[in-house]
């Protein structure tokens, strides 16, 4: 390409731009980027390959994000795609075009030894660093990335998606492909250009633009579905049955059990013959043995890798998890199915029915009703990553391939605290905290605490008492890390410096004087929590604290929390506090009932209702006066 006709094409470009609303001085100024400029285009095979084009210009408006914006990547998958920059240059205020020069790009390849094929990723990535770039200034990038075979055959899907809260000025979304080709599409925000055909052809066209962002409040908390987010969906494939066939089609003959296969089952299960308890130990085989490397290359991001590849060198990706564990059921009798999910925070399904929004494989086990993801380290038999839970799936090989997992229900999750606390004279302390756990945060707290150095662990109940206003010192007593059940303990040991205030009155709070995973505190400030206007992530838990205080002579309580005992239809609380000279013992517990694993607004705005009931007793201080010397 000529310098003449680069500068032609970017005045063309220019000019197009100028030809649509742009955003007004105040409305940047909240924004440290604009997209001025993103126009893909996406040029179809009848077998499915494609080719991406792409003209980016985004302006940077704040000196601090200089340094982040002045470097732009691509990458590709270099044994089933090409790619190239085919221009770049920085834009100055004042309208001069600054080429990024040969010097200012760096490419770097992914290669085994001795030109051996790489073991986790074929990417090449080019990076360029353009130059001059100031605040205020912008830059523009237009490259292509071609694919020399089809991820899925005979299959195309793409999905692109843009954040609310991003100031866009034009954005073009277009797909060229053969006319015999059946396309679905769905558009959310996007403006759809009317059909038009160029030859054998058919161009499909949106247009996006979004001057005024919205601006983030604390109600848009929630689950965001897929028709809430400025996106373009555009696919081939009939159904997500379709997707769970092109993708089983070539995972499924690598999960038959071989005879190696069938020998390590035998040795992992030794005389173990109840179904469960067989599928249990398969499980935690594979998720303690195989670490997690990912496969970026050519098909291997939709392949599984060949079973004795991911056995020689005790590693893979989730799908080779799945299939692997599929394997070994079957040789132990189990039967099994993989299933496709969002490891995102996906919760719906589009009507189109795009490949990339299911991008994790697990395990389904239809004798138990069970899904597990051995991808998942540490999580135990029976449970889920909290993020999986109430996610639609899809079953590969199965007659009924829709489904959605279950919601993480109340009794799945259990906490049980009890602190001894002794309060000297000086308003030192020293006590205990007990901690014993149920379900998956015991899973979570058992893996942080494995590899814990004594050291780490007297800085981490140091770091737990300041976290509380507290000036004190520690040791952490760790429970079994080796293990992969659903139940932890541990205990931490303390000394306080500043438990109690000097001064002949004071107030105190009963409360434990360091965090835990589920701690009845968590409703301490419910009154003042704001509703999402969306649907939240929830889930049931229990949790029981017993607090044994003694407080040093000469110390006397002027009051004491009532007793409480509160029932609604989402939460239980109740709460006793007993003074026995100078003893003091306080029992709280919760019971959050919710079951439904998606909560409406409507459910947490009464949930809130209920905890604020809750929080108005926590918050109750106790005075207290000390007796003169």
């Amino acid at each position: 390409m000529t310098t003449k006709t680069a500068r032609l094409i970017v005045a063309a470009v220019l000019a197009c731009a100028a030809a649509i609303p742009v955003a007004r001085a105040e409305e940047k100024a909240e924004h440290p980027y604009i997209e001025k400029l993103r126009h893909a285009t996406y040029d179809v095979a009848s077998d499915g390959r494609y080719t991406e084009t792409v003209v980016h210009r985004y302006q940077v408006l704040q000196e601090s994000m200089v340094e982040r914006y002045k470097m732009y990547s691509i990458s590709y998958s270099t044994s089933i795609q090409s790619g190239e920059i085919l221009e770049a240059f920085t834009l100055k205020k004042d309208g001069r075009q600054i080429p990024v020069p040969p010097g200012n790009y760096q490419v770097r390849t992914s290669e085994g030894r001795n030109k051996a094929g790489p073991m986790f990723s074929d990417y090449t990535s080019v990076s360029v660093v353009f130059p001059e770039l100031a605040a205020g200034d912008s830059v523009q990038i237009r490259y292509r990335i071609a694919a020399k075979e089809p991820m899925f055959p005979g299959q195309f899907s793409l999905g692109t998606s843009f954040s609310p809260f991003g100031l866009y000025e034009d954005v073009r979304f277009t797909v060229r492909a053969p006319r015999d080709m059946k396309l679905k599409s769905e558009a959310h925000f996007f403006e759809a250009v009317p059909v038009k055909a160029e030859g054998d052809s058919n161009v499909f066209e949106w247009r996006y633009a979004n001057l005024k962002p919205r601006r983030y409040q604390e109600e848009d908390e929630g689950i965001w579905t897929q028709q809430e987010v400025p996106s373009v969906l555009v696919s081939t494939f009939e159904n997500y049955e379709a997707i769970a066939k092109a993708y089983g089609d070539r995972a499924l003959p690598k999960a038959q059990p071989t005879p190696r296969i069938r020998d390590l089952v035998r040795q992992a299960l030794g005389s173990e013959t109840r179904p469960r308890e067989k599928a249990r130990v398969l499980y935690e085989w594979v998720s303690r043995n195989i670490t997690y490397g990912g496969n970026c290359i050519g098909l291997g991001a939709v392949v599984p890798r060949d079973l004795d590849v991911v056995l020689d060198n005790k590693m893979g990706d989730c799908k080779d998890h799945a299939t692997l564990l599929q394997a070994m059921l079957a040789a132990a009798g189990v039967r099994s199915e993989q299933v496709l999910i969002n490891a995102g925070s996906k919760y719906d399904l589009a009507p189109t029915p795009v490949a990339s929004l299911v991008n994790h494989v697990m395990n389904y086990l239809p004798e138990f009703d069970l899904y597990v993801d051995a991808t998942a380290k540490d999580i135990p038999f029976g449970y889920l990553p909290g993020d999986s839970y109430s996610k639609p799936v899809i079953h590969v090989g199965a007659a009924k391939a829709l489904a959605r997992t279950p919601a993480e229900q109340p009794g799945q999750a259990q906490q049980k605290l009890h602190m001894t606390l002794k309060v000297a004279p000086n308003g030192t302390a020293t006590g205990t905290m007990r901690v014993s756990l149920k379900g998956l945060a015991a899973a979570y707290v058992r893996a942080g605490h494995r590899d814990m150095t004594a050291e780490a662990e007297r800085e981490f109940v140091k770091r737990e008492l300041s976290s509380y206003r507290f000036r004190g010192t520690g040791s952490l007593e760790k429970g079994d890390t080796r293990e992969l059940g659903d139940s932890y303990e541990y205990a931490m040991k303390f000394e306080i410096d500043n438990y109690l205030r000097s001064g002949s009155t004071g107030s105190l709070s009963f409360y434990p004087v360091m965090a835990s995973p589920m701690p009845v505190s968590n409703f301490w400030d419910a009154e003042d929590r704001v509703t999402a206007t969306r649907p939240t992530r929830c889930h049931g838990f229990s949790s029981a604290e017993t607090y044994d205080i003694q407080l040093p002579p000469g110390l006397s309580l002027i009051s004491m929390p009532e007793a409480a005992k509160l029932r609604g239809s989402l939460l239980d609380y109740t709460a006793s506090y007993e003074q026995k000279g100078t003893a003091v013992t306080v029992k709280r517990e919760v019971k959050d009932k919710t079951s439904q694993g998606i909560c409406s607004p409507e459910v947490m705005r009464d949930f809130n209702k209920q905890a604020a009931a809750i929080g108005e007793n926590l918050r109750t201080q106790v005075l207290y006066k000390r007796k003169p010397k």
